[in-house]
């Protein structure tokens, strides 16, 4: 009987408004707990002004904090409108589909120190 362990992970992300994927986790970033809304100020002011183009959610966690198993998924509750998973450098998977749940599988050889990259795209 094969068993399914759920882990959270929506604490403690670090976020900012820039196109650039990080190669490292950034020092000066603003900490978010998902889900997140960039837009929930300038998207309620009544103008026409508020942030459009691609942020970054960046995770880093350590392969000892997970539970060992054979797979991992990342499974993503909703990221809209675009998003891109990019893995320790590597991107693994671009959804389009705003707030589809969708699933990536990551990398079965985990690294011990892992970085993890969410952008989206409004």
């Amino acid at each position: 009987m094969i068993m399914r362990n759920v882990l959270n992970l929506n604490a403690s992300w670090l976020f900012a408004k820039t196109a650039d994927v990080p190669a490292a986790m950034p020092a000066d970033w603003e900490q978010v707990n998902l889900p997140h809304c960039w837009n929930a100020v300038d998207g309620q002011d009544g103008g026409n002004d508020y942030f459009r183009g691609t942020c970054q959610y960046v995770k880093a966690f350590a392969k000892a904090e997970l539970p060992q198993t054979d797979r991992y998924y990342l499974e993503i509750r909703g990221a809209n409108s675009s998003a891109d998973v990019t893995f320790n450098g590597v991107k693994l998977a671009h959804h389009d589909g705003g707030y589809s749940t969708w699933r990536v599988e990551l990398p079965g050889k985990l690294q011990e120190e892992n970085l993890l990259v969410i952008s989206v795209d409004n």
